[in-house]
């Protein structure tokens, strides 16, 4: 079967991948968290490279597939937009309200007056809210004894990474809008060809074993999945190709540049597998909720309290309590912010068009 065939409606794996791989990422920070070295993490000692990159590729993945999906098949710029607005923003904006001022305040060295006072504050604020030219780490006085010094929430480098990559993808769409009849033909050039273009550059300093951006890395990753999307009609999906590129992984493990050779190649399929291919009661993961997000969003700064508190406290416990503390947060950022956030997205669209037609009309009439 072509992967066109399983890419329909919603009988997927993505909430359940999504959450694992938000999970790697919560797990992989335990370790840098309480100031142990890399190699404490199996995957980083042997590969080269942690858990957490993994995870974070694998939400990379995901998102690259599933924006462009949004994208192409609504065919309504607009409702795009609105739909990852509603996705980022809303429990971003409530994260950072509890963080900065209701958490930061409490953990601080400084009295209460000079914290709010401090413009490191309020650019934190203001840069992490609007994910635009790049975030802050830092707030005043606040994690300065932990090993990983005055980091209040460093998961969140990332976001300015995916809110480009929704834009650029909507760049190109518009672009191609002069030649609508080509456009998805063109996106099938332009996203591998971005794509081959990124890798070759990590490839190239990795090979060399020079230094890399990890944004590269990411973006790669997204364009993959893109990719995967607009050419899903000659991607086939086979339990036994599941079977091959994990084997082709294990295989190439023993050489840690071989291995990120065909790791690059082989994630964004091999994620798409896990996403089609397992059924059964694994499926009703579905119902619980999408909680992935909240737990990205909420566990660094939970596990830099936690490190802060109990400045004693060993991997597994890191590793436990922070869990269950961020999958609780996340729950409730789902439940009441995001899910109903989602459930706007068509009126905010609507509306939308609604006044760009109007003002499209107006003008119209004065050219007339």
């Amino acid at each position: 079967m072509r992967l066109s065939e399983y890419a329909v409606g919603r009988d997927n794996n993505f909430t359940l991948l999504r959450f694992a791989a938000a999970m790697t990422v919560l797990f992989a920070h335990s370790v840098a968290v309480l100031g142990l070295p890399p190699e404490r993490e199996f995957f980083f000692k042997r590969l080269g490279f942690s858990l957490g990159e993994m995870g974070l590729d694998m939400l990379f993945v995901t998102s690259g597939f599933l924006v462009t999906a949004s994208l192409v098949v609504r065919q309504d710029l607009i409702a795009y937009l609105w739909a990852r607005i509603l996705r980022v923003y809303p429990g971003l904006l409530v994260m950072l309200v509890l963080t900065v001022f209701v958490l930061a305040p409490a953990l601080t060295t400084l009295p209460y007056g000079d914290y709010y006072a401090s413009p490191l504050t309020w650019e934190y604020f203001r840069k992490c809210a609007t994910l635009l030219g790049g975030i802050r780490y830092s707030l005043p006085g606040v994690f300065e004894t932990v090993p990983l010094k005055g980091e209040f929430n460093g998961s969140l480098w990332t976001m300015p990474v995916e809110v480009r990559m929704y834009l650029y993808l909507a760049a190109i769409y518009v672009a191609l809008a002069v030649v609508p009849a080509l456009r998805l033909k063109a996106m099938r050039v332009v996203l591998p060809l971005s794509a081959a273009a990124l890798i070759a550059i990590v490839l190239s300093a990795r090979l060399t074993g020079g230094a890399y951006n990890g944004a590269n890395i990411r973006v790669f990753m997204f364009l993959y999945g893109s990719s995967l999307f607009v050419w899903r009609d000659r991607i086939p999906v086979a339990p036994r190709l599941l079977v091959g590129l994990l084997a082709a992984l294990v295989l190439a493990s023993f050489d840690k540049t071989l291995f990120f050779v065909v790791y690059a190649a082989c994630l964004a399929p091999l994620v798409l597998h896990l996403v089609y291919v397992p059924g059964g009661r694994i499926r009703a993961f579905n119902d619980w909720g999408d909680y992935s997000y909240g737990v990205y969003i909420y566990a660094f700064p939970v596990q830099q309290t936690l490190a802060f508190l109990f400045p004693a406290m060993t991997l597994a416990a890191m590793m436990a309590s922070s869990a269950v503390v961020s999958v609780a947060i996340a729950i409730v950022s789902w439940k009441l912010i995001e899910e109903r956030a989602l459930g706007m997205k068509g009126d905010f669209a609507e509306a939308t068009s609604r006044v760009f037609n109007l003002g499209l009309a107006k003008i119209a009439a004065v050219v007339r």
